[in-house]
């Protein structure tokens, strides 16, 4: 349950078709109004999951990880408040009401979220919070070093993901696009670019959590993934396409989950698989490995049976000279 005095406002519901077209208003305009608020009520209602996720968390790994959603999506939900006011300062918009109502919900969730960041502060710089850092295990501090980081990627793929798409639906309302503009093509293209190396970072920190990266691997590939979080709308950029490879990402087994099966990651798509020519050269050296082991283990058990052979040999053909031997002392 919420803490008391971050109790959500109950607000109206907010609803995408409360604002009939006015006389003034174009239907472009009002198809953009509808789809804009249908977006803030969806993103009110993940808001509040993703706030009770935090102060339900026990563990310290997962409430970061819910406090940086909770940061990324109160960000959203600050785009749209812009577009909503300047709307709302148009004069051929007849009804505000809805887009009144919207605004009071996002700023009401932007209450909320300062002073949930503020008790996060706090509880970092806390008598409490100090003692457990000086405790802190030193290989802990690094990968929570490196967590950070990570975390900071992520966060600026999903704003540049989110920028490319507004683009997207800006170039699929006018219809055209501008000189020297990107072509709609190109846009998605770099959409997709951006998701796989979304998917590849949180992977990166599951596996990190699961200790089976080091952060001192990861840290090697820290410069060129800034590189291009930085610089892949540069007419210069250089895209490195072994970006992830002397992490061997595809070659290490499948990642735990955690408890709650999210694997400390999103629901996202997984990266992509080996290729399957790797998969089958993989293959054949395990079936080799597996017929060498089936030899030498064939040849041992055949030179334990020559050798138990030629004891029960050499045991059958001392029998006779210790009767004669055994027949002698008893002539005496």
């Amino acid at each position: 349950a919420d803490p008391a005095h971050v109790r959500r406002p109950q607000w109206p519901r907010l609803r995408a078709r409360e604002a009939p077209p006015a006389m003034g208003t174009t239907r472009k305009l009002q198809s953009e109004i509808d789809r804009t608020l249908k977006k803030v009520q969806e993103g009110v209602e993940l808001f509040n999951e993703i706030w009770n996720k935090v102060y339900s968390a026990t563990n310290a790994n997962q409430k970061e990880k819910y406090e940086a959603d909770l940061k990324k999506e109160i960000k959203k939900l600050q785009r749209y408040r812009d577009d909503i006011k300047t709307w709302i300062a148009k004069s051929d918009i007849k009804d505000k009401r809805p887009l009144m109502d919207a605004r009071k919900a996002i700023e009401a969730e932007m209450e909320r979220f300062k002073v949930c960041e503020k008790e996060f502060k706090t509880k970092a710089f806390s008598k409490e919070g100090l003692g457990q850092a000086r405790k802190e295990d030193p290989k802990e501090a690094e990968r929570n070093k490196t967590r950070k980081w990570l975390s900071a990627a992520l966060s600026s793929l999903q704003d540049q993901v989110d920028a490319l798409e507004a683009e997207i639906e800006s170039l699929g309302a006018k219809g055209k696009k501008g000189k020297g503009a990107k072509s709609t093509d190109e846009l998605e293209g770099w959409v997709e670019k951006h998701r796989y190396h979304e998917r590849r970072v949180e992977q990166i920190v599951r596996m990190i959590d699961n200790e089976m990266l080091s952060p001192d691997q990861v840290n090697g590939i820290q410069d060129q993934l800034e590189y291009y979080l930085e610089s892949n709308q540069d007419p210069d950029f250089c895209e490195d396409d072994g970006l992830y490879d002397e992490l061997g990402l595809d070659d290490l087994p499948e990642e735990k989950e955690d408890d709650d099966g999210s694997g400390g990651g999103s629901e996202r798509d997984e990266p992509p698989p080996p290729p399957e020519d790797k998969k089958k050269g993989k293959k054949e050296k395990e079936d080799k490995k597996e017929k060498e082991a089936a030899k030498k283990e064939a040849a041992k058990k055949e030179k334990e049976a020559a050798a138990a052979k030629a004891a029960a040999s050499k045991a059958a053909a001392a029998v006779p000279a210790v009767k004669a031997a055994a027949a002698a002392k008893g002539a005496t």
